[in-house]
């Protein structure tokens, strides 16, 4: 049972992480991150609108109804339900015909706030001063700007991300208690992460190992009928969370990593791609991915798998391009603005606010990819090294978790940096996630108790 004091130590985690999520996201100046075109994709189904000169350039904040915009793009995302919610509680409170996009910061902001109080219980063994200290932590480092911001979007990854959070908060709990309702809320959790966004869904591979093989500890009573039953369900939601976008998006991916990465660092051919303006990306103007003859007859003669078995049989090109993405995705915040344009402030302007944990990492890995590489590997050793160490002291579930969250760490970080050539810092968020998630619970494995006493 908790002590007063450690409930009180709990309470105000709590409240010093709704403090700062209220700060950045609902006093002005108004902040978020800008569109980059990828909005409509959860937007369009409910005819959202905001100007299309301000992408990238300013976080527009109020978004209008305007029926003519209603569109379908062929995108799934468990984003869609979050922006539904958001949208009812705009038209319940708000003026009508406006969106303001702080109703999506509540609705992502008060998930990550659940989070964290959910996780309180289980620190609570500890002394006030660690439990306060980790608490501190976690605000510190997941109440970052380069994670919050994401709060006040449309982006899907905000889904991934904050169900990635509760996942692992009801993984936990579930692996302390094996009450029902904690084994459920993480199956829940885990499904609505993988089918946010395409690009994470191949996650869900690691979970339905763990599942499948550990999975029986987990569940108060039929512990290996259901860990079987819950790894089918994971496993599946897998399969169609990577087919839950249209059929010639992948191809937009592998197009700009084969002719924007690889070719152009190719001892053979560089100079003439060069010299021939043949160095571009899916989006550039002449790049034939807006044809759908091209675009289909381009997915017939490759592939992600081929490209796969590209980098495994070319090495040098595989690590030039970890390192050239890595040395990009070292600036931890994507090149967009964070301010409305209403604000008066320069196209693309900054917010610095909340952001020290992420300027020390910008400091540390913009534009140094080798040595991103070293540390993004190092933390994940040594995470999986403490939890060794720790194995006689805490149920085997918790270390095949903490394996199977490193394997999440890098599958994230490969396909951020191999399967597409454009954004990559933005597309490197998840993968930035997990790697400040294993430094986070490695603190607790250092300094907490036996997790099974």
């Amino acid at each position: 049972m908790q002590s007063l004091s450690s409930r009180t130590v709990g309470y105000g985690g709590v409240l010093a992480a709704a403090a700062v999520l209220g700060c950045q996201l609902f006093i002005p100046p108004r902040v978020g991150i800008a569109n980059n075109g990828d909005f409509g994709k959860v937007a369009g189904i409910f005819a959202l609108h905001a100007p299309i000169e301000d992408e990238y350039a300013f976080a527009d904040l109020k978004y209008h109804f305007e029926p003519r915009y209603r569109l379908w793009f062929g995108h799934y995302s468990s984003e869609t339900l979050l922006a539904g919610l958001g949208i009812a509680l705009n038209n319940l409170f708000s003026t009508a015909g406006v969106f303001d996009m702080r109703w999506m910061g509540l609705v992502h902001g008060l998930l990550f706030a659940l989070g964290l109080h959910l996780i309180q219980p289980l620190l609570a063994e500890m002394s006030c001063p660690r439990q306060a200290f980790l608490s501190a932590a976690a605000v510190f480092v997941f109440g970052d700007f380069m994670y919050t911001s994401y709060f006040n979007s449309f982006y899907m990854d905000a889904a991934t991300y904050v169900s990635l959070m509760l996942a692992v908060v009801f993984f936990l709990r579930a692996a302390k208690w094996r009450k029902w309702r904690e084994s459920i809320a993480l199956v829940v959790c885990v499904v609505f992460m993988l089918l946010s966004k395409p690009q994470h869904a191949v996650l869900g591979v690691w979970v339905t190992a763990l599942f499948a093989l550990f999975g029986a500890s987990l569940w108060p009573r039929y512990g290996r009928a259901l860990s079987l039953y819950s790894a089918a369900i994971v496993g599946a939601a897998t399969v169609f969370g990577m087919k839950a976008a249209l059929p010639d998006y992948a191809a937009h991916g592998y197009y700009t990593v084969i002719f924007f990465q690889i070719l152009p660092n190719s001892r053979d051919v560089t100079r003439d791609l060069l010299a021939l303006g043949s160095s571009t990306h899916a989006f550039s103007d002449g790049s034939g991915m807006n044809d759908p003859t091209f675009v289909r007859a381009f997915m017939e003669r490759t592939s992600y798998a081929r490209l796969g078995w590209y980098f495994l049989t070319h090495p040098r090109d595989g690590r030039l391009a970890l390192e050239t993405s890595l040395a990009e995705a070292g600036r931890q915040r994507p090149v967009m603005g964070n301010f409305d344009r209403s604000s008066g402030l320069p196209v693309f302007t900054e917010s610095q606010a909340f952001s020290l944990w992420s300027n020390v990492k910008r400091k540390l890995f913009y534009g140094h990819g080798a040595r991103y590489l070293a540390g993004y590997m190092l933390t994940t050793v040594l995470f999986c090294l403490i939890a060794s160490a720790r194995r006689r002291s805490m149920p085997g579930v918790l270390l095949a978790g903490a394996y199977a969250l490193s394997g999440m760490a890098v599958t994230a970080m490969l396909v951020a940096s191999l399967a597409d050539a454009v954004e990559v810092t933005r597309h490197h968020f998840i993968a930035s996630a997990l790697l400040d998630l294993q430094l986070v619970l490695g603190s607790v494995l250092v300094i907490r108790p036996a997790l099974n006493r």
